[in-house]
């Protein structure tokens, strides 16, 4: 017996729509995009045969496709998201979830950064308005969601619906979304307990130098890195020295050993990459000072 959702909907579903919708809620995600949800119906296309589902044919069309969302879609079972609108699906019969998770559901390219990945981290008691998250420049982003692709689909499988770049809206569950994009996008980790993507700690680190002003300020950071640098200073030298730009690991050396007093083997190189005479400053966003560090040659204005 086909199965039924709670409510009052005009059309139950069918034997197929109701073992796609049990496939869907057993998955437990709350949202989709299309490329996965056409997924989901290419693994029950090549279970049918064991449950006698029946299909009209070996592997899912577009027009099967179609045909069981809008069966799922009158029965209640799925409906458009609320915020993204019909281009994400949005599975009814699964509890939805908080911002991050939505958006690294609907993006496979973004991540947790800045000061929402401080406070992630626990290294901020700051609580930001706005939900950071960073992603590769269009180009990089569209180039990572072929090989995510790549990677997803079996030798046989064929998808009608790539993925393509996100345009996210102003909010997502009520909360502020704002993107960085950059060509130099960093690295993340994928939490264990759901699909939340957030910066290393190291890069989280790195992104204070890079961007203090999505990170608090940069007074802030000085104080994150006071209270907490010394315990991740392995990951920190490490990620800072991946940086291209000079002038970050000019700041991450002064705050290490000017300003912490601390010693590390990974920093010394970094002495050599300071410019005599230059105008450069440890706050990007305050006017140069005359108080100077000699070593990394970096104006010391916060």
């Amino acid at each position: 017996m086909a199965k039924q959702i709670p409510g009052t909907y005009p059309e139950k579903l069918t034997r197929a729509g109701a073992y796609l919708s049990d496939l869907l809620e057993s998955a437990g995600k709350p949202v989709l995009t299309q490329f996965e949800f056409f997924r989901v119906i290419w693994r029950m296309y090549q279970e049918s045969a064991d449950e006698k589902l029946y299909l009209r044919h070996d592997t899912p069309t577009q027009d099967d496709y179609s045909r069981l969302r809008l069966n799922l879609k009158k029965a209640g079972a799925i409906g458009a998201d609320r915020d993204y609108g019909a281009r994400i699906i949005r599975i009814l019969t699964v509890s939805d979830q908080p911002a991050e998770n939505i958006v690294c559901l609907v993006d496979p390219t973004c991540y947790v950064s800045h000061l929402s990945a401080m406070q992630r981290w626990g290294l901020t008691d700051r609580n930001p308005e706005a939900l950071i998250l960073t992603r590769p420049d269009r180009k990089t982003a569209q180039a990572r969601l072929q090989s995510y692709m790549n990677d997803a689909l079996y030798d046989d499988e064929e998808n009608p619906f790539p993925l393509k770049v996100v345009a996210h809206p102003a909010r997502v569950r009520r909360r502020r979304v704002q993107i960085y994009e950059t060509k130099n996008a960093g690295v993340c980790l994928k939490n264990r307990s759901d699909d939340i993507r957030v910066a290393t700690i190291g890069q989280t680190f790195l992104d204070t130098l890079q961007k203090p002003d999505l990170c608090g300020g940069m007074s802030h950071v000085i104080e994150v890195w006071e209270e907490h640098a010394s315990t991740y200073l392995d990951e920190i030298v490490t990620e800072v020295a991946t940086a291209t730009s000079g002038l970050v690991k000019s700041r991450a050396g002064y705050i290490i050993e000017e300003r912490l007093g601390l010693k590390h083997p990974g920093v010394e190189p970094w002495k050599a990459l300071g410019q005599r005479g230059s105008s450069r400053k440890l706050d990007p966003a305050k006017e140069f000072a005359p108080t100077f560090s000699e070593t990394w040659m970096i104006s010391l204005n916060v």
